[in-house]
C-alpha cells in the first residue's frame, strides 16, 4: 500500500522541529536532573572539605616557623660540617711535632748537636730545616742522614752543605740538611 501524505511541506518541518526542541529540552532537563542528583550528595561534603582544609592551613601556618627553623638549622649544620671537615684535614695534613722532634732526636748520634731547626710549607709539602754540628766529622753526619732515611716521618733527606770551623782547639763540622716530611705515623705501643 502507498502512503501519501497530503500536509503542506511547511507543515511536516514545522512538526520535524517541534520533535527536535522536545528531544532537546528533555535532554537537558535529564543532564540538570542528573546534575543536581549528583551535587546533592557532594553538598553536604563540601562544608566538611572546607572545615579540613581550614584547619591543614591552620596547621601549616602552626608550623611553617618551626620548618624555617629548621631549614635554617639545616644550613648550619652543612656550614659547621664543611668546617669540621677542612679542620680534619688540615689535622691529619699535619705531622705532630711531638712525633717529629721525637724521630730526630732517635736520630741523632751521640756526637751531634742541633742548632736550628726549621719548617716551611710549599703547597701540600712540609720541607724541614735541620742545622747543626758534629765533632766527629762526616761520619756522624752520614749515620744521623741515614737514620733520617730510615725514619717513617721523613722523604728526600739532602745534605744541603758542610763548613769546617774550629772550636776549643777542635775541628767541628756545621752541616745543613734538608727533608721533607711524610705526615703523621702513629706512634708505636711503648714509645
Amino acid at each position: 500500500m502507498i502512503r501519501i501524505n497530503l500536509l503542506p511541506r511547511k507543515l511536516i518541518e514545522k512538526k520535524k522541529i517541534g520533535a527536535f526542541v522536545v528531544f532537546v529540552s528533555i535532554s537537558i532537563l535529564f543532564s540538570v536532573l542528573v546534575c543536581v542528583l549528583l551535587f546533592l550528595p557532594l553538598r553536604d561534603e563540601l562544608p566538611a572539605a572546607k572545615r579540613r582544609l581550614e584547619l591543614e592551613q591552620l596547621t601549616l601556618r602552626k608550623y611553617r616557623p618551626i620548618l624555617q627553623e629548621l631549614e635554617k638549622l639545616k644550613r648550619e649544620e652543612s656550614e659547621l660540617q664543611a668546617r669540621l671537615t677542612s679542620i680534619e684535614n688540615l689535622i691529619v695534613s699535619r705531622s705532630p711535632w711531638s712525633q717529629v722532634l721525637y724521630e730526630i732526636s732517635r736520630a741523632l748520634p751521640e756526637k751531634i748537636w742541633l742548632t736550628e731547626l726549621t719548617k716551611e710549607t710549599q703547597g701540600k709539602e712540609q720541607i724541614l730545616a735541620i742545622e747543626g754540628s758534629s765533632l766527629s766529622k762526616t761520619i756522624d753526619i752520614g749515620k744521623f742522614m741515614e737514620n733520617l732515611i730510615k725514619s717513617p716521618l721523613f722523604t728526600e733527606v739532602a745534605l744541603l752543605g758542610m763548613t769546617k770551623r774550629t772550636m776549643e782547639k777542635r775541628e767541628v763540622m756545621d752541616f745543613a740538611i734538608s727533608c721533607k716530611l711524610r705526615g703523621p705515623v702513629p706512634l708505636k705501643k711503648g714509645l
